[in-house]
């Protein structure tokens, strides 16, 4: 037996109590400190979820914006082309195009003719 370490019959009654209450002290607050660690993981849990719902939630509606910015834009270039067509179709018939006003010289001081 070790001079430095007594056995559990020749402690005082009092130290073998201190050591009870201290180990239970300990006990407490490590599962006090495990139920704080477990709802703050759960509430961590919660606003990592709510965030990716937010994530989500927006990236649909950008897709649908998406899709009727890309549906406006096809509208677009439809009635580009047809006033292309109809510009085309004009120009031959066009008198302002056709008359010898504005493809003759203009006068050089300035003065419309």
């Amino acid at each position: 037996m070790s001079l430095h370490t007594a056995p559990d019959c020749c402690e005082s009654p009092g130290l073998h109590l201190y050591r009870r209450s201290q180990n239970e002290d300990d006990s407490h607050r490590r599962l006090k400190r495990r139920e704080k660690n477990r709802v703050a993981a759960q509430r961590s849990r919660k606003r990592q979820t709510q965030r990716a719902d937010e994530l989500h939630e927006a990236y649909e509606c950008l897709e649908q914006q998406n899709s009727l910015l890309k549906k406006e834009v096809q509208l677009l270039l439809e009635e580009q082309r047809c006033l292309a067509d109809a510009l085309k179709l004009h120009e031959p018939l066009c008198p302002v195009l056709n008359s010898n006003v504005l493809q003759g010289p203009r006068p050089s001081d300035g003065l419309p003719p």
